[in-house]
């Protein structure tokens, strides 16, 4: 303010270079003002520092209403002397050099549609006070945790359900049982390799993996019998068996199973063997096309009603379709209905609510922690995902069958139900919407914290309103600011470059996944041997992996991590394309994955600081739709093994993730930083602004 500057001010009143802060009881509307050469902040009775950062906002209240306001004030506060002396001053008396002060300050910033200094305070600077990851949020993460136990059962069980056992033609009179148990005079392995019933393996050595799905791993066929009426035969001597001559072959109608590893599977329930045996993948195409669908509603949801509504809602939705589906086990096809198309249909709709939910619970939980903590809260929250992975092998152990897992599953997420009741909504999300009795809410809730995390604010916390209110309203006016964020041609490039790294990342995650669990697959004779220990070593090798990523995310930054896990996927899938030795093979591929699920755990975190508050769960709902492409596709690749080369599904996988990991070099980094409100702020991440020589501020290569 320079000469201007009174030489007194009231109480209540901060001096600061060219500002004049006055109480937030002078104000009849809740903008901020401009005055003189100064500008007028909102202040607390707090002198809390953090929250009165000067920042540039729009004029508000009429000049004269602000002018008496004053007056009344400092009536109140001071003798008529000191009035005279603040009161005397010529740019708080004249209004017409006022208007002229705040059109020129409006010229200043006119090239600035988005607010580049931002506005008085954030909610990150409340979050500070709060405490960033304390009690209270530890308690809200484990709440959520229940949900995320559940959702990973729901979706990694295809994985029981998917399960090809060893299978052959039931043929009556001749099943393995009466074999067994009628009291003939040969046995089960004698009669399956004699060639009565089913046709052998050939000797020649030029069968391709498809050949090799037709017979058992004894060498007897699995899709076809000798086309006889084996009804004559029912009291037949084993001698006159034998003697049977060789006929045409005929397609199997039912079939009976090897229950020593599972008893109950999808695949055993509907038939989806031989011809039908790509069929498999439509249980985890339906599932990921519901995710897709999912991510979509999810985010709708979620910013227009709230997260913790969301969570609840789906979760509630989620439990009901989860109780159909187990339903369908007994269901029986009537009026020409295909069951099958009945179970995938219920099986679609809870993916839709399970992504749904898992996207509102993440964003949830990235507004109420920190900054300085989100890397570990975002590697930490897939935590619960790996439990749930690992949780499956041991059911599938114990139960041997894909509906017993399905309701246990069931029974966690009724647990996970109630205590989702509880859940407090996002105080973020109920400042930035503008009520009244949304803003008393959010102050509740964060006095709330305050008392849980032993911290304490300031007595008058009506000052978050106006700043997360304008960032909100400033960000909603039009169509076309809300839409900015994909007409930036820098953020266009940033979404394509995410979009590609989420679906790759999908397809090779869950393609390894389903790798590691098809047992029947070829030269994969270790698998065979420990199909659950192979799956729970998969499930609990993500605990570490999340552990190691808490630290080289705090060390390295977001773009440096997510690259190296991209990479050293891409090492490891490549040596298991050229591994002879099945160990080899097994270790790579379980390496692969571990890295791959590191590679996730970024996505998701650095997903979340790209995106500006007002799109943010929209944001990265759109990314995991996209990724649900790739994960959808993943189970036709895996499969692919069976009809090509056992190697192709390794060089597709390895090939696109050394595709995606250079897409990453697109990307900005975001570690430490605050997590950007406006459209504006996602640009500037793009664009760090650097220091001029001259002291003044760079001009903005591009402008929204």
């Amino acid at each position: 303010m320079g000469d201007d500057r009174p030489s007194t001010l009231p109480l209540g009143v901060i001096q600061e270079e060219s500002h004049f802060l006055l109480p937030q009881s002078l104000y009849a509307e809740p903008a901020i003002t401009q005055v003189g050469k100064g500008r007028i902040f909102l202040l607390t009775q707090s002198d809390t520092d953090l929250l009165l950062r000067p920042r540039v906002s729009p004029l508000g209240a009429s000049t004269p209403v602000l002018n008496k306001k004053i007056n009344e004030y400092l009536s109140e506060m001071m003798d008529a002397e000191e009035q005279t002396s603040i009161l005397s001053e010529p740019r708080l008396n004249s209004e017409l050099e006022i208007k002229n002060q705040h059109y020129q300050k409006q010229k200043q910033y006119k090239r600035d549609r988005i607010d580049k200094n931002l506005l008085a305070i954030d909610y990150d600077g409340i979050l500070q006070l709060t405490g960033g990851c304390k009690k209270w949020q530890i308690l809200m993460y484990m709440i959520i945790s229940l949900q995320q136990i559940p959702h990973a059962m729901f979706n990694l069980s295809v994985v029981y359900m998917m399960y090809t056992p060893e299978h052959w033609c039931k043929v009556p009179g001749f099943t393995q049982a009466e074999v067994k148990d009628g009291g003939r005079n040969y046995t089960w392995d004698e009669f399956s390799q004699s060639q009565v019933i089913f046709p052998l393996r050939p000797s020649n050595n030029t069968r391709s993996a498809s050949d090799e799905r037709k017979y058992t791993k004894t060498g007897f066929g699995q899709c076809s019998v000798y086309d006889r009426d084996y009804s004559l035969y029912n009291e037949s001597s084993w001698g006159e068996l034998k003697k049977l001559p060789k006929t045409s072959e005929v397609g199997c109608t039912s079939w009976e199973y090897d229950t020593t590893v599972m008893e109950k599977t999808v695949v055993t329930q509907f038939n989806l063997l031989c011809d039908d045996n790509m069929s498999r993948a439509h249980l985890h195409l339906a599932y990921s096309l519901g995710y897709l669908f999912g991510c979509v509603v999810g985010g709708i949801v979620s910013d227009k009603y709230g997260r913790q509504f969301a969570i609840f809602f789906y979760a509630f939705i989620s439990l009901f379709f989860g109780g159909i589906l187990y339903l369908t086990d007994n269901f029986y096809v009537r009026s020409g209905v295909n069951s099958m198309f009945v179970f995938l249909f219920i099986r679609f709709c809870l993916a839709i609510s399970n992504e749904a939910g898992d996207i509102a619970a993440y964003v949830y939980c990235m507004e109420i922690t920190g900054t300085e903590y989100r890397s570990i809260v975002g590697s930490l929250m897939h935590a619960p995902w790996a439990l749930g992975y690992a949780l499956l092998a041991l059911l599938g152990y114990l139960t041997k069958s894909w509906s017993a897992i399905h309701i246990a599953a069931l029974s966690c997420h009724f647990i996970a139900l109630i205590a989702i009741y509880f859940l407090d909504e996002s105080p973020r999300w109920l400042i930035v919407q503008n009520k009244k009795s949304h803003m008393i809410k959010a102050e509740s809730i964060i006095r709330k914290v305050c008392e849980i995390n032993k911290t304490t604010l300031p007595s008058d916390l009506g000052i978050i309103k106006h700043a997360e209110m304008a960032k909100w309203k400033k960000e909603h006016t039009t169509l076309k600011q809300f839409m900015s964020f994909y007409t930036s041609k820098k953020l266009i490039g940033r979404s394509i470059s995410l979009f590609f790294i989420w679906a790759s990342t999908a397809l090779v995650y869950y393609g390894l996944v389903i790798a590691l669990s098809d047992q029947s697959a070829p030269e994969r004779s270790v698998f065979k041997k420990a199909f659950f220990i192979n799956n729970a070593i998969a499930g609990m090798l993500e605990l570490p992996t999340l552990a190691i990523g808490c630290v080289v995310l705090m060390r390295f930054g977001r773009k440096n991590s997510l690259m190296f896990c991209l990479v050293f996927s891409a090492i490891s899938l490549t040596i298991a394309i050229f591994a002879n030795d099945s160990l080899i093979l097994l270790f790579s591929m379980f390496l692969a994955k571990c890295f791959i699920q590191g590679a996730f755990n970024v996505l998701y975190i650095f997903t979340t600081e790209l995106s500006p508050t007002v799109l943010r769960n929209s944001f990265i709902g759109i990314n995991s739709m996209i990724s649900r492409l790739g994960s959808g596709a993943s189970g036709y690749v895996a499969i692919l093994s069976d009809v090509t080369f056992p190697k192709v599904p390794m060089i597709i996988f390895s090939g696109l993730c050394v595709a995606a990991s250079l897409f990453v070099f697109t990307l900005p980094e975001t570690i430490n930083a605050p997590l950007p409100d406006t459209i504006w702020d996602a640009v500037k991440l793009h664009n760090p602004r650097k220091p001029c020589l001259s002291g003044e501020e760079p001009e903005d290569e591009e402008k929204e």
